[in-house]
Parts: structure tokens; sequence; C-alpha cells
């Protein structure tokens, strides 16, 4: 099967219905079709019509106590099952001492799990307590979410940022993550390699090949293919979005003149043996710089390109013997072009430039840690990404922070109001005509997710 879509559509969580029956506060027993209990819930709804199914969207535990107990029951029970009803819970008392005898029958020839609610358990107490499941997978998802971008940010800054940002991808999705054109793309998916690559067809697209869930997502010219046995989480989407903002500016960084500069740079910091560097940074010789201070990193990747090796908050580069770094850094005695050096030199100078960093920061202006996804990709790039993401609401400052103040409190009115100094129904507002402005879906964890790192990046 294979699904082509532009990732639009809002993703609701569920609960497995294991997960409820587990609830021993609940005291739910299960009647019958305890192998469904791997089922997909999403809410509770409570019913009593004899023909409840015009009001269904699927995936729901109908709740009923059978005050208008159906005729035919084994239609009723066949009507739940066509409109995706993931399970049905029947309330004894006051209406049946016990669950019908009738409405079990037909729950097992069915395949439908029925679960008996005992009479001390109010149907209210059922959906607070899916709604407390729901909850616990939000903050487990939320927690997974900014774990995997700090770690997927740190893998940017490596000297194969592209390498390192899809193994990191990989280990935290327990999936396989591979960047394929139509030239190398894996046989089983080439095809839909070739229509999302090419720009004309889908934005992205789904499909199952085997017993692999795969996805595909262009980035530039390149097609990111994720494959594992389970489809992706609403989280781990957003997870696969962040990767994507961090491999298109990436990829379009290592293709300029100025990536080309980055990789050179970067490997005479780390490797004895490189052509080529007198025609980027002239002549020798050339010194070695380790700091931890925003403003210098900054003021080299603009002049020369992120041409650092960048480890968590500290940052080692190669400059021309001349060139003037200002703030709390370290700086190397002058070395040789690299191309005639010992490995030893290098090496030295590293180690010597490292060494002068703790006394730079003690009698130098304080450093800021350059942490945060500004200060790890070029951020002229960065910039450029965030205008043309949110180019509809440039000049229309309130909607802007009005954005920034409700991503920032995950989606919740009431605290970005409190935020902002503003009524809730103008944070709904002014979110809705965001919505509108950008032709997005903002309950879809990408696009909050792309906006986000827009965000900061515009800054």
């Amino acid at each position: 099967m294979v699904v082509l879509h532009n990732r639009s559509t809002m993703v609701v969580q569920t609960v497995p219905l294991k997960d409820l029956v587990a609830r021993v506060d609940l005291g739910l027993t299960v009647l019958c079709g305890a192998d469904g209990l791997d089922r997909p819930i999403r809410w509770a709804h409570v019913s009593e019509l004899e023909d409840p199914t015009p009001y269904l969207v699927g995936e729901e535990l109908l709740l009923t106590a059978g005050v208008r107990f159906p005729s035919d029951v084994p239609a009723y029970v066949a009507g739940l099952v066509s409109s995706g009803v993931s399970a049905i819970g029947f309330g004894v008392e006051p209406e049946f001492p016990t669950v019908p005898p009738s409405l079990v029958e037909a729950c097992a020839a069915q395949g439908m799990p029925l679960l008996e609610v005992p009479p001390s358990t109010p149907f209210l107490a059922v959906s607070q307590a899916l709604g407390a499941l729901l909850a616990e997978i939000a903050v487990r998802e939320q927690r997974m979410l900014a774990d995997s971008q700090r770690a997927l940010t740190r893998a940017a800054t490596r000297v194969r940022p592209v390498e390192s940002v899809l193994t990191t991808l990989a280990v935290v999705l327990n999936c396989r993550a591979d960047l394929v054109d139509a030239r190398n793309a894996p046989e089983d998916v080439s095809s839909l390699v070739a229509r999302v690559a090419s720009g004309t067809g889908p934005r992205s697209a789904s499909a199952q090949v085997g017993e692999d869930h795969v996805t595909l997502d262009p980035v530039e010219s390149a097609v990111l293919v994720v494959r594992r046995p389970a489809p992706l989480s609403a989280a781990e989407r957003a997870v696969v979005a962040v990767a994507l903002a961090l491999l298109g500016l990436l990829r379009r960084d290592v293709e300029s003149e100025r990536g080309q500069i980055a990789r050179l740079a970067a490997s005479a910091v780390l490797r004895s043996e490189v052509s080529g560097l007198a025609g980027v940074l002239g002549p020798g010789p050339y010194r070695a710089v380790a700091g931890e201070s925003r403003a210098d990193y900054d003021v080299l990747a603009q002049r020369y390109g992120p041409l650092v090796s960048k480890a968590e908050d500290e940052f080692l580069a190669l400059v021309p013997a001349g060139f003037a770094v200002s703030g709390p850094v370290g700086v190397s005695s002058p070395v040789a072009e690299p191309a005639a050096a010992s490995t030893s030199a290098i090496d030295s100078a590293v180690a010597e430039a490292r060494a002068l960093l703790p006394r730079a920061l003690a009698t130098g202006s304080p450093a800021f840690p350059a942490s945060d996804l500004s200060s790890l990709v070029d951020p002229v790039a960065a910039r450029a990404f965030a205008r043309r993401e949110l180019a509809a609401l440039l000049g229309r400052p309130e909607l802007i922070e009005t954005l920034r103040a409700w991503l920032g409190q995950h989606g919740s009115w009431d605290r970005a109001a409190t935020v902002l100094g503003v009524h809730r129904n103008s944070v709904r507002h002014r979110i809705a005509h965001v919505e509108r402005l950008l032709g997005r879906d903002l309950g879809s964890a990408d696009a909050r997710a792309s906006l986000w790192l827009s965000l900061t990046w515009l800054d």
C-alpha cells in the first residue's frame, strides 16, 4: 500500500485498550475479545442510542448501560464494527444486573472486545482515566522530542554532519535512515523516490514495503527514506521534521562554496595532509583557535563558513595567523600550512589552543555558550529558511509573537494568553489567522516543529 500526502492532517494520540484495562481503580472486566486488547482508543463515547453509528468516527470505546437496548443485537454490534469502534464498555446496573448474554455472544462472534464496567465506576471515571493516559503519553513524547532534537543538533556540529544526523536519527527512532536520489535509491522504493524528488509530485509519501513501513521526504535534490516495522507516531514525525530542517541546511551548505571551505578548514584542524588550504585562507602560517564565545563563532562562520570542529559548547577552528579574534578564546602559536606540517605539529597547536582557553575565559569577557540551533548551522542559510517559512507573517509582529508564545507553551491557550497579556480568545483568533496566512495545520506536529525552528532562526 502506498499513501501520498502533504502531511497536513491533524494527528490524534491513542492509547492501547490494554492500558485502560490495566487500571485497577476502574475494575474493568474483559468478557470477550481479549486478543484485541492492542486496539487503539482515542476517546470514550457514551451513547444509549439503538444506532449510534452516525455519530462515530472510529477508534472509540463506546460506553453504554443498555437504556435503549437494541432488539437486533448482532446488527447493532455489526454497525459498531463497520464504524471502526475499538471496544464496547457495558455498565451494569441500574438497567441490567449483568451484561446481557446476547451482547456477549454477538461481540464474541464478531471479534469485538467487550468490557464490563462495574456499578462503582462511573463512565466519567473511565473518560478521565483515558485522558490521564493520553496526557502521560504526550509528556513522554514531548520529552523524547526534546532529547532527540538535542541529539540531532549535536550531530549537526560534527565533522561529517550529514552522516552524523542520519546515524542519530536511526538511533533515536530505531529505524533505518538513508539520504538517496533517483540514481542510488533502493529498488523497492525507486519509483516513489523519483516522484518525491521531482518537485512536481507529492511533498512526501508513505508506503508499506514488505514488512517495513517507509516514509519519504524531500531534502533539497535528495530524499530522506525512513523505514522500520512500525509506523511513526506524531512525535516521531516531529523528530523527522527536525532532521529534515537540519539536513536541508547542511546539504545546502555542503554544496555551496562556503561548505567546501568549511570541510577544507575543519579537515585541516584534524589532519596533517590537506591540499589547497592556501587558496582558502591565504598563505600560512595559520593559528588554531579554541573558544566558546558565540560572538567569535559567528564571526568565523560568517567569514569562512562553519570551519569549526565543534563539540558541545566549545569550538576549534583554523584561521590565518593575522586574523584578529576577540573575546574569550585560546589561540595557538602560528603553525605552518598543514600540507607541509607534521601530524604532531598540528596536534600540538590544537592542544595549545585548548590549554589557553581556560585562561582566556578567566581574563576575558564572559562567554556565551553557542548551544542553540541558530549557532549550529550557517546563520545566513538559517535566516533565509526562516524568512521563507514565515514570509506571510513578516510585517505582522503581533502574529509572530503570538505564534512564538503559543508554541512555547505547547499549544496552551491560557498560558500563551498569560505570557502575551491578552485574552485567550485573542490568542485563538490570531493562531487561526496564522494558519490561514501560512496555509499550515498547526495541529500537525511536523508544522509545529518546522515553525518553531523558523522562529528560532528568524532572530
